[in-house]
């Protein structure tokens, strides 16, 4: 088996870490452990869309993943791969450990790596041994407990797409509005700011995030001003208009980004006890 890096580096993107057959074989049984750890169990598999979060015996799916990496090929043929040197590399670059299915089959196993997992030379680093402890005098790394993805084909399954942004380039699939189209939102014709360029100059990365997944589900277009405010007030949010009858984006943070998770379709009420609630994960019921 065989056990690689992916770094920050450009020129040395993906290194390979040469073993000896006994840690070889713990690697391969670690790497197996981690992998039935992650999979099975799993009922369901739902399309990553920036909206949901997955529960137990749930993953989520990117599909159609863009190795650019090159990670497949990489397991597909580590002895073109560069072998880490520690004259020549860093271990402080690395930003992700992986290697092939243990059992043979096309998936890549991926585990995040943090750089407290590094032994490095800097500090003193004590192992035991003899019933004395000595200093470590080489730097090394230890191996994360549990798999940060699979990559399955063109599939990449994962759990925490917070975790998973550290390691490859994905930002495409959780949209942010840029600022042409939070101004864009801010000019709608149902809405008013009195202050159209300080509201995109303040606009945080959630408040960009929420007005790209209204944009992207057309609500405001879809939906009477009158309407929208009168629905609101059933959820006790009041939404203040004006005298054109256009909904006032608020200038207060919080209220603002109350009004964006309404819009966003984030409260909703249960149909068997009328409880309101406001969720900040949701799918599309089948």
């Amino acid at each position: 088996m065989n056990l690689f890096a992916l770094t920050n580096n450009p020129a040395s993107r993906i290194l390979r870490f040469p073993m000896s057959q006994a840690l070889q074989d713990s690697v391969q049984g670690l790497f197996r452990n981690q992998r039935n750890a992650f999979l099975n169990g799993i009922a369901e598999t739902i399309d990553f869309d920036g909206r949901y979060r997955p529960d137990e015996g749930e993953l989520l799916v990117i599909k159609n993943f863009v190795d650019v990496d090159g990670l497949v090929d990489s397991v597909k043929n580590p002895l073109g791969i560069e072998q880490f040197d520690p004259k020549v590399h860093s271990l402080e670059t690395v930003k992700a450990i992986f290697a092939g299915c243990p059992d043979g089959g096309d998936q890549v196993l991926v585990q995040l790596f943090e750089q407290r997992r590094l032994i490095a030379t800097k500090s003193i680093a004590l192992f035991f041994s003899g019933n004395l402890f000595d200093r470590i005098t080489e730097s090394g790394l230890t191996l994360d407990s549990k798999l940060l993805a699979v990559l399955d084909g063109t599939d990449l399954k994962f759990q925490s797409f917070h975790f998973l942004r550290r390691v490859f380039d994905v930002d495409d699939h959780f949209k942010e509005a840029t600022s042409a189209e939070v101004k864009l939102f801010a000019a709608h014709e149902k809405l008013m700011t009195a202050d159209a360029a300080a509201f995109e100059a303040t606009a945080s990365s959630t408040v960009r995030r929420k007005i790209a997944l209204i944009l992207q589900s057309g609500v405001l277009d879809k939906h009477p001003t009158d309407h929208i405010v009168a629905t609101a007030k059933t959820f006790k949010l009041e939404i203040k208009t004006t005298q054109e009858g256009k909904i006032e984006l608020p200038e207060n943070q919080t209220d603002l980004r109350r009004l964006l998770r309404f819009l966003d379709e984030d409260y909703y009420e249960s149909p068997l006890t009328q409880t309101q609630y406001v969720s900040n994960s949701k799918r599309v019921a089948d």
